[in-house]
């Protein structure tokens, strides 16, 4: 016969109907109290067979677009196992026979098609279910975020907020985070928070790009800073994040310097001038082989590299260096 979606779905959910029914009339005591059950091992056989059935439903729902009934059949699905008819060891037996992680990803369908619903507390309700396993995790975080937004929960949007950043190190998620303190104007809290992404996680490339990224942006400890960036890049040498903002360790220590005065670079007393140069570039020559890195790493992406090393090369006196970047520059800007 022609396949037909509906019919099919309908015809599934009889099944179960009567075979959930057999179960509960067949383990149901007489009048003495006595239970004789016949057909346990069948209908627990039966149900077995049909696992997956309700996760087809879902997706021909959801080809359907008909996102009520695919949410209701992948919500079936998800919770199938936990049937009557199967013994709560049965039941955990099953969820663990998951290799392929089909209850996982069911548990974002339905996180994700409450979403599209926005029906927001179930979105939360079920991408914390969902969290529990390592699938998804970005999306997850983010949908997550969302709901906690639309139901006006900001104590629970900044806690799902660190726990991402903590959990994936997205670099997405720590910038997020970063900003949040930066608004709030809360170094101290940024650092307690960054406190708390190293201790739950110390080996963690993303802790300490966090930590640099305090120091830098809001104390503007440049050194402890560049100790922090130093022990994200020793965990990854190709960290795009860590090595950039490594290199703006160097390059805002020199502005800082000439804002505070410490530099005065004063033409009229040339020989100070020459000396403090000579300082400078040796800030800049710092700041160098991370861009250059950036640049290696990234070559079609110039905005991470190209306005930095030309300043750069500018500052360190490579006129032909510099024009290649104000041609790069000038190309980024048509």
């Amino acid at each position: 016969m022609p396949f037909d979606t509906l019919v099919y779905c309908e015809h599934l959910d009889k099944a179960i109907d009567c075979y959930t029914k057999s179960h509960e009339a067949d383990i149901k005591p007489d009048e003495k109290g006595r239970v004789k059950s016949k057909f346990i091992e069948k209908n627990r056989s039966r149900m077995l067979q049909m696992l997956d059935y309700y996760n087809y439903a879902g997706v021909f729902m959801n080809q359907s677009h008909n996102l009520e009934k695919s949410l209701e059949y992948f919500e079936k699905y998800y919770n199938m196992p936990k049937n009557p008819v199967f013994t709560p060891e049965q039941t955990d037996s099953i969820y663990k026979a998951d290799t392929k992680g089909s209850y996982r990803q069911t548990a974002f369908n339905v996180t994700y098609l409450n979403y599209q619903l926005k029906r927001w507390a179930d979105v939360r309700r079920c991408a914390d279910v969902a969290l529990e396993g390592e699938d998804n995790l970005r999306d997850l975080y983010i949908l997550k975020m969302q709901a906690c937004t639309e139901l006006g929960d900001s104590a629970a949007w900044l806690a799902t907020l660190k726990e991402g950043a903590a959990r994936i190190e997205d670099a997405g998620f720590l910038q997020n985070l970063l900003y949040y303190y930066v608004q709030k104007d809360q170094p101290e809290e940024a650092k307690k928070m960054a406190d708390e992404l190293l201790q739950k996680n110390p080996d963690g490339k993303g802790p300490w790009y966090m930590k640099g990224c305090v120091e830098l942006n809001m104390t503007k400890d440049y050194a402890a800073a560049r100790e922090c960036f130093s022990k994200a890049l020793a965990i990854d040498p190709d960290y795009v994040d860590a090595c950039v903002n490594m290199g703006y360790t160097y390059m805002n220590e020199v502005y800082s310097k000439k804002v505070n005065g410490e530099w005065k670079l004063d033409r009229k007393n040339v020989k100070q001038f020459n000396a403090e140069f000579e300082q400078i570039k040796k800030y800049y020559e710092a700041a160098r082989p991370y861009f250059e890195h950036v640049r290696e790493l990234k070559p079609d992406e110039p905005k991470y590299w190209a306005s930095s090393l030309q300043m750069i090369y500018t500052n360190l006196q490579m006129p032909d260096q510099a024009k290649e970047m104000d041609a790069i520059i000038e190309s980024m800007n048509k």
